[in-house]
């Protein structure tokens, strides 16, 4: 989707693998514990990172007339209704 091959591929896959934390409770710190997937806080690529996460969610979104709202690491889906009229989920999200 964001055509990343090669050297830039390799390069931005070693910026996300290996990311590990401890927890430090009165001085005592856990063991290293290796996680599965992060990114980490404050980072120079956290927002780029973000943004291609969530990118194929704003595709669904547009595509099923959904707004939403992104920040930092929350997401807002909403849609408005007519109070007045039946709510028909297979006409308003069915396949297109």
């Amino acid at each position: 989707m964001f055509g990343l091959s090669g050297k830039v591929l390799k390069w931005f896959r070693s910026y996300l693998d290996q990311s590990s934390q401890r927890v430090s409770v009165h001085g005592i710190l856990s063991d290293i514990q290796f996680l599965l997937s992060d990114i980490p806080q404050r980072s120079v690529l956290g927002l780029l990172v973000f943004t291609m996460y969530t990118h194929p969610l704003v595709i669904i979104t547009q595509r099923y007339g959904v707004k939403y709202n992104l920040f930092a690491d929350d997401t807002q889906l909403y849609i408005s209704l007519d109070p007045d009229k039946e709510l028909n989920f297979s006409s308003s999200f069915g396949n297109r």
